[in-house]
């Protein structure tokens, strides 16, 4: 059985492991336009200068040779033939019996001005983009970044240990949006407005000016101002890596459409991690590589874990975590207990915790990732919310209902 992998990030290289851990001589052949093996949740690191490349690899150095996997490292995949059951690169043709796709996302550069095609505007989601940027920081004044996400931030906290000046646009009122509250994301703001960053929230771009040498200039807004810039780094969003499957007959919503064993729509053809669109975040990648390895090789399992793991920020020494849905209806109840060091919050939703904020003081977040993952109903526990724990729970009853210590 020869096993093919397009990709060599979380999802890969998951995959491949798990394949050699359940077939001992099963082929494994491992494809990505990477020439190295690193974790983009690091890259930011790297941008600073806290990391170089070897320390930015999640697998040993014998990783490849160990497990007997065939890598063709450098090389891009043009091309999947699914009616012969092969995919082309740029110099030759690879048959396979079981191919995985799992060649993640690519940053989304919005089509506005002059983005597309400027000579100063990159991305950053791949190695490369990551060591451009920080050789063109080094000459860089004014830096914007689009985007205020947490990769967008992690980009400005990144810079901001280089000393530069940066401005950050972000289309909504508050910064990371997706992970913090108003009252969480406020406080972030200020610290990174302390250490020079400066920020242009519910603000949209409708142009750019450009110089001679093909550079944006200025970043013009809505409101008619005008931002000096010498580079742009885009922070705005990804799309699924999927441009060389458009012959391919797979099938791609928004991203590769796969069933519950992460099967896409050609027989024999599965995908995992960003491609899938299925969850952005590491551990999702990598549970979704060992799924897709166990259904490769026959034993079939079904993906059900989507629901997303926390977020774990720290910036300036602030750590913060969020779990689960954090934006609550009117008819949920939220819980709010702070001081001038801590901000936490609870969000209910019926019997059950669907949502929470812990900001300073992070203790005993398993607690509440634990109960908003299983949907655990704590209406049966005689005791305030904040006061839950593990100890309150013996386990799940042969129906599958949790058992509780504390009634």
């Amino acid at each position: 059985m020869r096993h093919v992998i397009i990709g060599s990030g979380a999802a890969g290289i998951a995959a491949a492991k798990t394949i050699r851990s359940i077939n001992k001589d099963d082929e494994i052949i491992m494809v990505s336009s990477d020439d190295v093996i690193y974790s983009r949740c690091m890259l930011h690191k790297y941008l600073e200068n806290n990391r170089d490349i070897s320390s930015l690899n999640f697998v040993s150095d014998d990783f490849f040779s160990v497990n007997n996997i065939i890598w063709h490292k450098g090389k891009c995949a043009t091309r999947v033939d699914t009616k012969n059951n092969c995919i082309l690169l740029q110099d030759t043709t690879l048959s396979y019996d079981k191919l995985l796709i799992a060649t993640g996302s690519d940053p989304v550069i919005p089509n506005v001005g002059k983005f597309r095609t400027a000579t100063n505007v990159y991305g950053f989601r791949h190695l490369t983009d990551a060591e451009i940027i920080r050789e063109k920081a080094k000459h860089a004044k004014k830096i914007i970044i689009i985007g205020a996400g947490l990769v967008g931030l992690d980009i400005a906290y990144a810079l901001l240990e280089l000393k530069k000046t940066l401005t950050v646009i972000e289309m909504v009122p508050q910064i990371m949006p997706l992970n913090l509250d108003s009252a969480t994301a406020t406080v972030y703001q200020k610290l990174f407005e302390q250490n020079g960053c400066n920020f242009k929230l519910n603000s949209k771009i409708t142009n750019t000016i450009s110089n001679e040498k093909g550079e944006i200039t200025h970043v013009i807004l809505e409101t008619g101002e005008n931002l000096t810039c010498d580079m742009i780094i885009m922070a705005a969003g990804v799309k699924p890596s999927v441009k060389f499957l458009e012959e391919s007959n797979v099938k791609c919503e928004q991203g590769v459409k796969v069933d519950q064993y992460l099967r896409t729509s050609c027989e024999n053809v599965y995908a995992a991690g960003d491609v899938t669109a299925l969850g952005g975040i590491w551990s999702c990648a990598v549970k979704q590589g060992e799924v897709v390895a166990k259904n490769m090789c026959g034993i079939k399992t079904q993906f059900t874990d989507t629901f997303t793991a926390k977020n774990t920020i720290n910036f300036f020494n602030l750590p913060t975590v969020s779990v689960g849905n954090i934006n609550p209806t009117k008819d949920d109840t939220t819980l709010i207990r702070e001081s001038h060091t801590c901000y936490q919050k609870i969000i209910l939703r019926n019997s059950s915790i669907i949502g929470a904020i812990l900001q300073g003081n992070i203790a005993h977040s398993g607690i509440w990732q634990y109960l908003i993952k299983n949907e655990v109903d704590i209406s049966k526990l005689k005791k305030p919310v904040w006061d839950i724990s593990f100890a309150d729970f013996y386990g799940i009853d042969e129906k599958g209902q949790y058992t509780y210590n504390c009634i």
